[in-house]
């Protein structure tokens, strides 16, 4: 398995992906922005997209912004193949991102609390009707 930002030439197969592999009602989206094809390409184009490939397909694939003010990056919106679940792949792709806090927003109310609950997540703190989740290196 290759885990590596994403080229450019991979921003339309990343869309893809992204278009397959989350739901749109998924109850932990925070912002519908996240569902965008445009924002998913020019992620790509900023070198902002982490993808996972096996076998020459993506299995995974996370799109981060790097806040220049605090020096934490925000996790976007990511999607890991129903195929590759439960193998960590998620904390082997923030590696790529360093030393860096990470952190994540989730609706109070959505069920992805639970995934952050049991995986290398922190609750962070609650605010305006969301948990922020920071990621704990392992």
């Amino acid at each position: 398995m290759k885990i590596t930002i994403a080229d450019s030439w991979l921003g339309n197969d990343i869309v893809f992906f992204f278009q397959n592999n989350i739901q749109e009602d998924n109850d932990g989206i925070s912002n519908r922005e996240f569902l965008c094809p445009d924002g998913a390409l020019a992620a790509v184009r900023r070198r902002q997209m982490i993808v996972a490939i096996d076998d020459n397909q993506i299995v995974g694939a996370l799109r981060f912004y790097p806040r220049k003010s605090d020096q934490t990056i925000s996790l976007y919106q990511f999607a890991i193949r129903s195929s590759h679940r439960g193998q960590r792949l998620m904390d082997k792709m923030l590696q790529i991102l360093g030393e860096y806090p990470i952190e994540v927003i989730c609706p109070i109310t959505s069920k992805m609390n639970e995934y952050y609950e049991k995986s290398s997540w922190r609750l962070k703190e609650e605010k305006t009707g969301s948990n922020i989740w920071e990621w704990m290196k392992c």
